[in-house]
């Protein structure tokens, strides 16, 4: 076969597989039609990250609030995703899921994602809602119970997806009251072909459910939500998926499984989101090795950043109890010798009395005896009389 019957048979071919592709979103959603149109030329740039978290255990939580299928569930998709889809992946599950660590990561994915990038959050545990208050968050692995300084606010989160500079961040919540990660805006999803939907910023979120408690098992070994997001990942054979016609045909699924649930997704309110969508694609190749130890190169800089930081703060204190013991120092000096001069202040006004009083002593004698004299001038003399013969 010559150079250019090659050249015209790829073409062909490439244009009977991108078919299906053409039909991917006939479907409505929220009274739009999206097709995926120009999805052809479409280039991927950057690099594709998850950070997966799944918790069953919870160190002070009672018997009856740890959870059996949140971290099989958490392994599954961080497994599909290296495997299907070329994700480089961070585990955080059970002891190794604290608040501490979680940050960690967040803010190391702050401090080192590039614009091109894109990072999808898998969380899987206890989730939190104050009706009181409207504020809801994740629970960690050390949660505190009634301690809510001990869980990740969605104030927090939020904050997190703001700052990280990937292009798309996609956030999966598998937990009770999840839906309150969305804020209160929504909008409908506008006609765009894939390519237009990838070359906008996007900041998502599909939720387990809104705001009420979701089962933790429910179908086989996993939650009823993470089954069916695991079996359309595994399916699909799409070169790319939109998370909307993920979050679509997902809540399709549960709705149609349990009355119990019905998935949400929307836009996350005010983490900068611009009408974009994350674009899963089909790569279905393991991504060079950066899962387990090896995975956590990148929390190891961040880790060492914080240990450089954490001298220099214990140096700065240091240096700042030094100066304040200097200062308590001289004020003591200070009060001692204000106190000496006081006291020496003291001596010296007695000193004074003590002259002014013998002055006037002084003045009272001589007056005396200026007195006395003028009493002696004032005695008429005495005559003398001869004695008698």
């Amino acid at each position: 076969m010559t150079k250019k019957l090659m050249e015209v048979f790829s073409v062909l071919l490439f244009s009977v597989l991108l078919i299906p592709n053409q039909q991917l979103y006939a479907q409505s959603n929220r009274g739009m039609t999206i097709v995926p149109r120009d999805s052809s030329n479409l280039q991927i740039q950057g690099n594709y990250w998850a950070l997966v978290i799944g918790i069953n255990r919870y160190i002070d939580l009672p018997a009856e609030k740890q959870l059996d299928a949140a971290r099989p569930d958490a392994q599954a998709v961080a497994e599909l995703l290296k495997k299907k889809y070329g994700f480089k992946v961070v585990e955080l599950y059970d002891g190794d899921a604290t608040r501490k660590k979680i940050y960690s990561t967040l803010r190391t994915f702050a401090k080192t994602l590039a614009e091109n990038d894109n990072l999808l959050i898998y969380f899987a545990g206890h989730g939190e809602y104050d009706k009181d208050t409207s504020m809801g968050g994740w629970l960690p692995s050390d949660a505190k119970p009634n301690e809510t300084d001990t869980y990740i606010s969605n104030e927090e989160i939020r904050g997190f997806l703001k700052n990280i500079k990937a292009k798309h961040i996609f956030t999966i919540a598998d937990s009770c009251f999840s839906q309150a990660l969305m804020g209160t805006k929504t909008r409908s999803l506008r006609e765009s072909s894939v390519k237009e939907l990838y070359n906008d910023r996007s900041r998502w979120v599909l939720t387990a459910g809104g705001l009420y408690p979701v089962p933790d098992k429910g179908k086989g070994d996993h939650s009823i939500f993470a089954y069916y997001l695991i079996k359309i990942l595994e399916k699909n054979r799409e070169k790319f998926l939109p998370a909307d016609k993920l979050s679509s045909d997902l809540r399709d699924a549960v709705s149609n499984e349990t009355t119990q649930q019905t998935p949400r997704s929307a836009p996350i309110v005010e983490a900068g989101d611009e009408g974009g969508q994350f674009i899963f694609v089909y790569a279905s190749a393991t991504p060079p090795a950066i899962e387990a130890g090896g995975a956590n190169h990148l929390i190891k800089e961040e880790q060492e950043k914080l240990r450089e930081e954490k001298a220099n703060l214990e140096e700065a204190v240091r240096t700042f109890k030094e100066k304040v013991k200097q200062a308590e120092k001289e004020i003591e000096q200070e009060k001692s010798s204000r106190l000496s001069e006081k006291v020496q202040m003291e001596k010296e006004i007695e000193q004074e009395k003590r002259h002014k009083l013998r002055i006037l002593d002084e003045k009272v004698q001589i007056e005396r005896e200026k007195r006395e004299i003028q009493k002696q001038k004032n005695r008429p003399e005495s005559i003398f009389v001869p004695p008698a013969f």
